[in-house]
């Protein structure tokens, strides 16, 4: 079994309100964080109004002020 470390940085905290492309407004209740160890990548899914469904967003450039992912693996 390997060792594995991760910093992520999530564009979204809990309680966020964002808006869809068609215009109704969502909250954020949930974040889950994927790390996909062979392939060296974070992925964050959403849960918007306590749907109980996860799902990964495709922010626009407005509401991502910086995103950082520094991976460490041994």
């Amino acid at each position: 079994m390997k060792v594995t470390q991760f910093n992520a940085y999530c564009p979204l905290e809990i309680g966020d309100k964002i808006k869809d492309t068609a215009g109704a407004v969502h909250e954020v209740t949930d974040i889950a964080c994927v790390h996909y160890v062979r392939a060296g990548k974070v992925e964050f899914r959403f849960e918007l109004d306590r749907s109980g469904q996860y799902f990964p967003l495709e922010l626009s450039g407005q509401a991502v002020k910086e995103t950082r992912v520094h991976l460490i693996q041994r």
